[in-house]
């Protein structure tokens, strides 16, 4: 019998967009002005934006809530500061962990003189009980293909990705049975439980114990995060 599970795509070009003359912004949910019903975020998973800024350009974001914050550059890197004193670069196989409280302030800055940088930034919802801000950076790599690996844990989600061939195959076992998965293709295109996702597609799946995918092309990176959906 074929595995029936709870699931939803979200397309990239049905994403939210975002424009001025310094940066674009892609929200894959619902985000400030961009509202629509199908486009809810997924359990923890709150905001998930890709966001390009050109040559000497920053961007600034006021935090209205605690949450946890990750920072993953896709191309080139970026200068972060926050109005706490902190500042760091973060570049490509790195992300940048921040656990933010409420009423802080970032601000994201592209110091090249010609090229465009790009990143994601990706929310989570944070646990309000003796919360505390903290910000980490952590170096991964892509030395080892085909195989999909942990690049961040907080309290209660995992995020993992990985870099396949053509035709390679994936597999992930979820941690717990109250946890969902939501997987994003930032390069190339996969099959995920025979569904056909491309470049910035996203896909949520739920009340699943594992799920499988193919890689459809060359150097194929797939982003995937298991999260607690209680709430949904």
């Amino acid at each position: 019998m074929i595995k029936q599970t709870p699931a939803q795509i979200f397309k990239s070009d049905l994403r939210g967009v975002f424009k001025s003359d310094a940066f674009q912004k892609l929200s894959t949910f619902n985000f400030e002005t961009y509202q629509d019903s199908s486009r809810k975020p997924f359990g923890t998973l709150k905001i998930l934006n890709e966001v390009t800024l050109a040559p000497l350009q920053k961007t600034s974001v006021s935090i209205n809530v605690n949450a946890e914050i990750i920072l993953l550059p896709l191309f080139g890197g970026i200068d972060y500061k926050d109005n706490l004193g902190n500042s760091d670069f973060i570049r490509i196989e790195q992300i940048k962990h921040l656990s933010v409280e409420k009423g802080m302030s970032l601000e994201i800055s592209n110091t090249y003189d010609s090229e465009n940088v790009s990143y994601l930034e990706i929310w989570f919802s944070a646990k309000t009980h003796n919360f505390k801000g903290t910000s980490n950076r952590f170096d991964f790599d892509f030395s080892e293909r085909n195989k999909i690996r942990p690049i961040f844990e907080l309290s209660n989600t995992i995020g993992s990705i990985g870099v396949y061939d053509g035709r390679k195959e994936g597999f992930y076992a979820l941690k717990s049975v109250l946890n969902g998965v939501f997987v994003f293709v930032i390069s190339g295109a996969f099959e995920v439980e025979n569904i056909l996702l491309q470049e910035k597609d996203g896909l949520s799946l739920k009340s699943t114990e594992n799920i499988e995918w193919e890689a459809l092309s060359e150097n194929a990176i797939l982003l995937l995060f298991e999260v607690p959906i209680e709430n949904l």
